[in-house]
């Protein structure tokens, strides 16, 4: 299958390199296109800036950790990148890709069985079986007005991904953060109650903060409880 170079959304022009510059291009064009002159979406350097941002946040975390590796960062990168993906599509479309879900938890699952000793693995598996048939039951209970489909898929890469514990607190994040943007938006009067928002921006959200802050957390709240 051919792969389609990117174009204006607006006239379709074919775009050249040096009109996919980012955030560089966006602002030497003025946020327009170079050939139809119409206004360029700001979702490209946001997105743009947040992946660098986030790029940066990885390689910083990882180099000051004890465990550093090449093969740590590139499946730090890459996670990252598809949780980009998966923030931006659901956001803007309502709509989960799964099969790039489906691809990332093959690459989870493939890492841990060589980086982690039988006993983690077999935890991080039973997390993520675990983490789906909560979301399964969301959608049953809810005759999918409640969840989507797609959720229960990106629960399983987290739950491969994190843990047990780390899962944990990546879906109480989750729909905290929801709660509260849902709220927000009533407020604002942008939903009304009752509407749904999309959820896979909450789970992301409640993975990055697990994926690199799930230890101190966990253990600050131990110490609150103890």
């Amino acid at each position: 299958m051919a792969i389609n170079r990117s174009y204006c959304d607006h006239c379709k022009a074919t775009l050249r390199t040096f009109d996919l510059i980012p955030i560089l291009s966006f602002i030497l064009l003025s946020a327009r296109c170079r050939y139809c002159k119409k206004p360029l979406s700001w979702q490209y350097p946001i997105v743009e800036l947040s992946t660098g941002l986030l790029f940066s946040l990885t390689l910083w975390i990882l180099i000051s950790s004890a465990t550093f590796s090449l093969g740590l960062v590139l499946y730090y990168l890459f996670l990252v990148s598809a949780m980009i993906v998966v923030f931006v599509i659901d956001l803007k479309f309502s709509l989960i890709p799964t099969t790039l879900v489906f691809a990332c938890s093959f690459v989870s699952l493939f890492y841990n069985y060589f980086s982690l000793p039988s006993n983690l693995f077999v935890e991080h598996v039973f997390a993520g079986f675990f983490a789906s048939l909560f979301f399964l039951m969301i959608v049953l209970v809810t005759f999918g007005r409640g969840m989507g489909q797609g959720d229960i898929s990106l629960a399983f890469l987290i739950g491969i991904t994190l843990g047990i514990k780390a899962t944990i607190l990546a879906v109480f994040l989750a729909f905290l953060g929801g709660a509260l943007i849902s709220v927000l938006l009533i407020a604002l009067g942008r939903k009304r109650f009752g509407q749904t928002v999309p959820f896979a921006p909450f789970l992301v959200f409640g993975f990055l903060i697990s994926l690199f802050w799930a230890t101190p957390i966990i253990n600050w709240y131990l110490l609150m409880l103890y």
